[in-house]
């Protein structure tokens, strides 16, 4: 497939136009007009072209050659050159000995439009195959075979670097509009920039994925201080007004298909239900709950949640219930607990003692504490 096409063939023609008052016209390398400043000359072969790509020098023709050739006018064309190969023509209309001076530049300048172009093309084209790459380990869950490590090692990427998945949902925008859809864009571009060699794809119209260096500096997995770099990171994004975004990190796993489970973990995080969902959730801090979703329905879920269910019988307005989430979220601290409450210590045993009494187990045994507390996180999951 040929780099000159009739888009950018018009391109160059609109550019070196913009400069220069005289009509310039691109040919491929059959001669034919791809652009021109004259829309009518579009589709015609022209012979003055024809003669400076088979002999690869500049053709001057004057009144006198254009009775000889057809299709041309007089002017001054010059082979283009790119990767060491002619690959059609630049004409100036007028007459040779007034825009002679000007063919080096604009061939200098159509020449240079091929080769940004080629870089755009190589550019999208690894962009691509990077995006690719990022959906196939994302769903593999073994180690990566040859044809993979091959198709890596084109783009210069190492799968021996420990890499932890950031799944980022956008929401909040209008998708069916050129708005969203460019803002989409512009957040793809926004998460693909190069901080610590991080590989970005789209899994869906929502939905990117982001896998990201997972040790730090001393080779250590911190779930804590990666959690804090990243939510900076995505502050500053927002801030941009790019998008509205949620997102959420992975688990790091060392052994084989370490990227689909991280991912894995990621989106299961992101899943979970919050009253008030964070810029970027861990999976490290919601891995009790993430690790329970799957039992969130069947017989199992009914069986844990039955002491809740028992509560609810007889906690109406839900005051024992409100008391229980305070409880677990201040790790069974009572004075912590009252306080966050705004109740007297008594009140508080007096309310602990109730709920024992309901659900029928003994707060004084871990077992039953236990019991209890995944009862309330599965009664938070969707059921």
């Amino acid at each position: 497939m040929s780099l000159l096409s009739v888009l950018l063939a018009q391109s160059i023609v609109q550019r070196t136009m913009s400069i220069l008052p005289q009509n310039i016209n691109v040919m491929d390398e059959q001669g034919i007009i791809l652009g021109s400043g004259d829309p009518n000359r579009l589709g015609e072969r022209h012979e003055g072209a024809v003669l400076a790509i088979s002999q690869e020098r500049t053709v001057e023709i004057d009144e006198l050659a254009v009775n000889r050739l057809q299709g041309v006018r007089p002017g001054v064309n010059l082979p283009l050159h790119h990767d060491g190969k002619v690959i059609g023509a630049i004409g100036i209309t007028g007459q040779p000995d007034e825009v002679r001076q000007f063919g080096e530049l604009v061939r200098m300048t159509a020449e240079m439009m091929l080769d940004q172009r080629q870089l755009l093309q190589t550019i999208e084209r690894d962009s691509r195959m990077s995006e690719e790459l990022v959906l196939q380990l994302i769903e593999r869950t073994s180690a990566p075979d040859e044809p993979l490590q091959q198709w890596a090692a084109r783009l210069d990427v190492d799968l021996l670097k420990p890499r932890v998945a950031l799944v980022i949902q956008t929401s909040g925008m209008a998708l069916n509009e050129e708005s969203g859809l460019e803002a989409l864009q512009q957040l793809q571009r926004r998460l693909s920039q190069d901080r610590r060699g991080q590989l970005t794809a789209r899994r869906s119209l929502n939905e990117f994925v982001v896998l990201y260096p997972a040790l730090d500096r001393r080779g250590q997995w911190d779930a804590s201080a990666l959690s804090l770099e990243l939510n900076r990171w995505l502050e500053d994004i927002q801030r941009d007004g790019v998008a509205h975004i949620h997102a959420a990190l992975g688990h790091y796993f060392s052994q084989d298909g370490s990227i689909a489970l991280s991912y894995q973990t990621a989106r299961a995080t992101l899943l979970q239900p919050q009253a008030k969902r964070p810029l970027l959730q861990a999976f490290e801090q919601r891995r009790l709950p993430v690790l329970l979703s799957p039992l969130a329905s069947g017989w199992q879920a009914e069986l844990f949640r039955l002491p809740v269910s028992r509560l609810a019988e007889h906690d109406k307005d839900r005051l024992l219930y409100h008391t229980l989430l305070h409880w677990f979220e201040h790790d069974l601290h009572y004075a912590q607990t009252a306080a966050a409450l705004h109740i007297h210590r008594n009140t508080l045993d007096y309310r602990l003692q109730k709920i024992a009494e309901l659900t029928h187990l003994n707060l004084d045994k871990l077992e039953e504490r236990m019991q209890l507390y995944i009862a309330v996180q599965l009664d938070q999951l969707p059921h």
